[in-house]
């Protein structure tokens, strides 16, 4: 049975937890971009890295190999929600396409699952609770106090493989061996039994004189060329951008 929950559920794991790639938004002027290394749970191998840069309320997300050749692009609209907003996300490593456009009344989701496959759709009704990609991150921003002091939070992810959301609880944890000292950690735990069986609790840390996201420890939502979600350890890195003698922004 559980290899039948594993085969039907495979995707739904990977991809509602849309939160590694995107988890917030730029909100400090100084920093320019946040790179986080993705690697690899088990051996600690580099599997890639993620560059996120923000314009107003649009956060694109680029990721690379280790070796720098860029596979794929996200790109979040935060303009409707931020809580959950809309974006795109396409993996150029198996040619997968996710596309969710939110707005107060409904939610629209598109998947297409590789290359061969073609895009199924479907529309669900918003509901209060409800949680999309990067939303996580302004989620727990939005109740940092409350999920402080102990409070457990009940939410609904949007899960596009399925084209339907999963309920999960978040909570404050204790953190990750190896994660920087004083951070602020909090786990998301699946609050259906079966969803248990296939994956452990997502672990993130904070910083949390600023709220800046640390570390993620979990299912990653970035397929390999094969279509498998490895478990990834991401570790993140604020830059600032280099300023000339002018004052003026360096271009790459």
């Amino acid at each position: 049975m559980i290899r039948l929950y594993a085969g039907r559920f495979r995707f739904v794991i990977a991809l509602l937890l849309g939160l590694t790639s995107s988890q917030w938004v730029l909100a400090d002027a100084s920093v320019d971009r946040v790179v986080g290394k993705a690697y690899d749970l088990k051996t600690g191998a580099l599997l890639y890295r993620e560059t996120h840069t923000l314009n107003n309320e649009i956060q694109n997300v680029e990721y690379s190999e280790p070796d720098g050749q860029v596979f794929g692009h996200k790109k979040i609209d935060y303009s409707q929600s931020k809580t959950a907003p809309s974006y795109t996300q396409v993996n150029e490593r198996n040619g997968e396409i996710v596309k969710v456009v939110s707005n107060p009344q409904k939610i629209t989701i598109s998947y297409q699952k590789n290359r061969e496959s073609q895009p199924e759709v479907t529309s669900l009704q918003f509901e209060q609770g409800m949680v999309v990609d990067a939303g996580f991150n302004n989620f727990i921003k939005e109740y940092w106090q409350a999920l402080s002091n102990g409070t457990k939070m009940d939410v609904k992810f949007i899960v596009p493989s399925r084209q339907t959301d999963i309920g999960f609880t978040i909570a404050r944890s204790q953190c990750k061996p190896g994660t920087q000292k004083g951070a602020e950690c909090f786990s998301m735990t699946p609050r259906a039994w079966w969803v248990k069986l296939l994956v452990d609790p997502i672990v993130v840390a904070y910083d949390p004189s600023d709220k800046r996201l640390l570390r993620y420890t979990g299912r990653g939502n970035v397929a390999n060329k094969n279509g498998d979600y490895p478990d990834v350890d991401i570790q993140y890195q604020y830059l600032k951008a280099p300023v000339k003698d002018s004052g003026q922004k360096v271009t790459s």
